[in-house]
C-alpha cells in the first residue's frame, strides 16, 4: 500500500433484527454483553459475557441450538459461531476490519472498523444500501501520520460524497459551497491546500 493510500476508521451503527444469538441472549439475560470477535460475511464469533456462572450454564443448551459451534471458555464466557445477520453479512463481506462491537440495543449494533481507504469506505456505505439497511457512518478518522487537518478532512471526504471528484462530476464546487454554508472561495483554497498536501505526499514517497 503506498503512503497516499490512508487508513481510515469509522463507527457504523446498523439497525437490524435478525441475528439469533443477540436476541435470545438480550431477553433471556438482559446483564450479558455481546461482542463481535471474527466476521467472515458467512460466520460471526461471539464472545458473550454473563453476570454469573450459573447463567452461562443456564444458557448454554440453547445457544447450542442456533449455533453452529459453542465453548465455555471461561466462568461466565461463551464462543458461539453462528450465521451472519443480514449487518455482519455486509460488513463481513467487505475490506472492514473489525476493531470493536457493541450492542446498542437488541436491533441496534455498532462496528467500529478499520478500512485502507476512504474509497473502500464508500463501497461499505453503498453496499449497505443496497441492501436497505438502516445505518449512520460516525467518527471517521484518518492515520495520525497525515499532515491533512480536521477540517481539510471533512472537506475532502464531503467533496468526494458530493460526487465532485467523479469523471462526470454530479455538483459544481459553487453549489457544494452553498451546499456547506460557505464561500466558494473558502471552499475552492481549503481543497487547493488539501490536495497540495496530498500530491506533495505522493511524490515524495516515490523518491
Amino acid at each position: 500500500m503506498s503512503k497516499s493510500s490512508r487508513e481510515i476508521t469509522a463507527v457504523i451503527t446498523v439497525k437490524r433484527k435478525d441475528c439469533e444469538i443477540t436476541n435470545y441472549i438480550l431477553q433471556t439475560f438482559p446483564d450479558a454483553s455481546i461482542e463481535r470477535l471474527k466476521i467472515d460475511g458467512k460466520t460471526t464469533t461471539h464472545r458473550i459475557s454473563f453476570r454469573s456462572d450459573e447463567d452461562a450454564d443456564s444458557a448454554l443448551p440453547e445457544i447450542k441450538k442456533i449455533t453452529i459451534d459453542t465453548v465455555k471458555t471461561g466462568k461466565r464466557i461463551v464462543w458461539a459461531k453462528g450465521s451472519c445477520c443480514s449487518a455482519c453479512s455486509v460488513i463481513g463481506n467487505s475490506e472492514a476490519v473489525i476493531i470493536g462491537s457493541r450492542v446498542v440495543s437488541p436491533e441496534v449494533l455498532s462496528y467500529r472498523v478499520s478500512l485502507p481507504g476512504i474509497s473502500k469506505l464508500m463501497d461499505l456505505k453503498r453496499n449497505l444500501q443496497r441492501e436497505g439497511m438502516e445505518f449512520s457512518i460516525s467518527d471517521i478518522s484518518f492515520d495520525e501520520g497525515n499532515a491533512i487537518t480536521d477540517r481539510e478532512k471533512e472537506i475532502i471526504f464531503s467533496l468526494y460524497e458530493y460526487g465532485y471528484f467523479d469523471p462526470e462530476r454530479k455538483m459544481s464546487l459553487t453549489q457544494i459551497a452553498e451546499q456547506m454554508g460557505i464561500s466558494t472561495a473558502a471552499l475552492s483554497e481549503i481543497l487547493r491546500k488539501t490536495l497540495r498536501k496530498i500530491v506533495k505526499d505522493y511524490v515524495e514517497s516515490k523518491l
